[in-house]
């Protein structure tokens, strides 16, 4: 089949002029994307003063290393991950593989993306930070969205304004309401303003969104957020098209669900990293960076079938596998695209860690999937059973692995490197923090260059959860808007019961 070259975001568009493929200097000015209109409400003025005034860089001790950027992204898969990487399709993470460790990341059930991401943030297990799934009742039975308000322990941001260091996040699930933080966060918020649900119409990951208050600190960075948003915005059709290229056949309504509802995936993402790269180039790097990325586990549901059509009983048809086969490695050679722009805006001495919450695996395998009546279940992978994570880490604080170039990589090659428990005790370290005896996690000492593995470590402290911080915890005014028919979504995928 001839490569594609452009794709039109609506269908039966006209395909435009072909375009060239490759790395991008601004990719967030060329791929990012959100809705229009934004209403914020943040901390107090006073905070944002003394914000402004400490700078985008905390005090952190000499010696200590450079800044840190996490990226986060849902459902990356070894078994994908190996073979495009010997074909050369991820050039950025190979190079942080070939300077760095690599290996699967252990998780847990149930493999539900709040729990999972606040875990990584907190270090903590559910029962302990608070948030058990997307939805939970309240005292009169009714079904109600988890946020930020829900959380009972600090997570690292937290942790890191309390002895004076900065964060900047972008996108990380059960962010709304906004923290008052040292540094920057720009919340993922869910409601209403997602597609409507039954077979194949649902998305269940959150975005910036038009009247939503609390999503952005500080306040002084609204107007700026916005701008980017707005320029970002106009170009996602011309991006999107030379992503995924133009759609040979024509698209029947299994097919054009699916497409459009993992388009509202790819406007969130290139929203996050458009906003990431312009904090970037007008702050510069806090100590801790952190973004997340959702469109690899959207696209892992929804296109597997197409990507492996030899594992169904009924695979798709013939024209439709031409059309979305290689929808999940052009949005993996995305991701890698937006790595390298990340690591771009950060200086040389900077620690990176690529992790994924949780693999993907295909599912429904005999199922079948009515191409003009779509099925409730219209999923054809999901990570049941917690299959394990990616974890790619490089830089300063790093311990190079000794192993096959990646190209050379083979699947059995790869280890456990740790479990997404030991995440926050590990960067706390890094960040030269003491580590809360009450997270379950350990250090990755493995992961860990020699160099920093052997230098003095804060004494553990029992918890860094104060007596005062469930009193200051954000209330959202807005907590029961348009909750009905985001859990209509959430029960419609099987992520929540409905009884």
């Amino acid at each position: 089949m001839q490569r594609r070259a452009n794709l039109p975001c609506s269908v039966g568009r006209e395909a435009a002029t072909p375009v060239r493929r490759g790395p991008r200097p601004r990719v967030a000015r060329a791929l990012a994307a959100a809705v229009a209109g934004l209403a914020l409400a943040c901390g107090p003025a006073a905070d944002d003063a003394a914000e402004d005034a400490r700078g985008a860089r905390g005090a952190r001790e000499p010696g200590a290393g450079g800044p840190i950027l996490v990226v986060g992204v849902d459902g990356l898969e070894w078994d994908v991950l190996v073979p495009w990487l010997a074909a050369g399709d991820l050039p950025q993470l190979e190079a942080l593989m070939a300077r760095g460790t690599y290996g699967t990341l252990r998780t847990f059930e149930p493999t539900s993306s709040p729990i999972i991401w606040t875990t990584i943030a907190t270090g903590k297990p559910p029962q302990q930070h608070g948030i058990g799934n997307f939805a939970r009742r309240d005292a009169d039975g009714r079904l109600r969205l988890y946020t930020n308000a829900d959380r009972r322990t600090k997570a690292l941001w937290n942790v890191l304004t309390d002895h004076g260091l900065t964060t900047t996040c972008v996108g990380w699930w059960m962010t709304w309401p906004v923290d008052a933080i040292d540094g920057v966060m720009v919340a993922q918020t869910n409601t209403l303003e997602q597609l409507d649900t039954a077979g194949a119409r649902h998305v269940w990951k959150g975005a910036l969104l038009e009247g939503v208050p609390g999503q952005v600190h500080p306040a002084s960075e609204q107007e700026a957020v916005l701008a980017t948003l707005a320029e970002s915005e106009r170009d996602l059709d011309a991006r999107l098209r030379e992503i995924f290229g133009a759609f040979p056949h024509p698209l029947r309504e299994l097919e054009r669900r699916l497409w459009d509802n993992c388009r509202w995936a790819f406007r969130a993402d290139a929203t996050y990293l458009a906003v990431t790269l312009d904090l970037l180039e007008r702050r510069g790097p806090s100590d801790l960076n952190l973004v997340y990325f959702g469109g690899p586990d959207v696209v892992g549901h929804r296109f597997w079938r197409y990507l492996r059509p030899e594992l169904y009983e009924h695979p798709p048809a013939p024209e439709d596998v031409e059309n979305f086969r290689h929808v999940v490695r052009d949005y993996y050679r995305w991701v890698d695209e937006a790595l390298g722009a990340l690591v771009a805006a950060h200086p040389p001495d900077t620690t990176v860690l690529v992790v994924s919450d949780h693999g993907m695996k295909p599912v429904n395998l005999d199922a079948h999937f009515p191409p003009d009546d779509p099925p409730r279940n219209a999923n054809s992978a999901h990570h049941h059973e917690a299959p394990p994570g990616v974890l790619v880490a490089a830089g300063p604080l790093v311990a190079r692995t000794e192993g096959p170039p990646p190209r050379e990589l083979d699947r059995a090659d790869l280890r456990e490197v740790g479990t997404v428990f030991d995440l926050a005790p590990t960067l706390l370290t890094w960040l030269g923090l003491p580590v809360g005896r009450d997270m379950p996690g350990h250090v990755l000492d493995g992961l860990t260059a020699p160099a920093h593995r052997d230098r003095p470590r804060p004494t553990p402290v029992a918890t860094h959860d104060t007596p005062d911080f469930l009193a200051s915890r954000p209330r959202p005014e807005d907590a029961a808007r348009d909750e009905a028919e985001r859990l209509r979504q959430l029960q419609d995928l099987g992520y929540v019961d409905e009884d």
